[in-house]
């Protein structure tokens, strides 16, 4: 005790238990890596939302060239070219919408015939699926979009 002041007191400067520096260090270390992660999630949760879009339009344009042609170009056979021309569109409209957020999309087409159909064409509904994976900002981490969208065939029937 020199001049009846104790070493650690508050009044002269000197270091106590309480004392609060450094704290701003670890607080930045700490939290600079959570902010970190959650803009990285949003920009994942961005990049699927907006592939997701694109391929939802994609198979749209799909369905709608399916329902415009199948029963023009292909009501007698199961492969007739209306599956060609709907993959095409859906392809060309994902690629052009989406970019390289759609990776290499699987586009199928499908269709439900009903024999009771009173019209020249038996397939009364038309099914566009895509299939895609999306760019991952995690490594690691895939993500992959399912879309489907399709309707009934465009024809005229014959009423009774």
């Amino acid at each position: 005790m020199t001049d009846g002041v104790q070493d650690g007191d508050k009044s002269r400067g000197g270091p106590s238990l309480r004392d609060d520096r450094g704290m701003t260090a670890i607080e930045f270390v700490v939290l600079t890596p959570l902010l970190f992660l959650l803009l990285m999630l949003t920009v994942q949760f961005a990049l699927y939302l907006f592939a997701k879009q694109a391929a939802t339009a994609a198979v749209q344009g799909g369905a709608r060239t399916a329902r415009e042609e199948a029963a023009s170009k292909g009501c007698d056979s199961t492969s007739g070219s209306w599956q060609q021309d709907a993959v095409a569109a859906a392809v060309s409209r994902a690629q052009a919408l989406g970019g390289q957020l759609v990776l290499k999309p699987t586009v199928t087409t499908g269709f439900t015939m009903d024999p009771n159909l009173n019209a020249d064409c038996k397939i009364s509904l038309v099914r566009v699926d895509l299939h895609s994976n999306v760019p991952s900002v995690f490594p690691g981490f895939g993500l992959t979009i399912d879309v489907h969208a399709g309707g009934p065939l465009e024809q005229p029937v014959r009423h009774p």
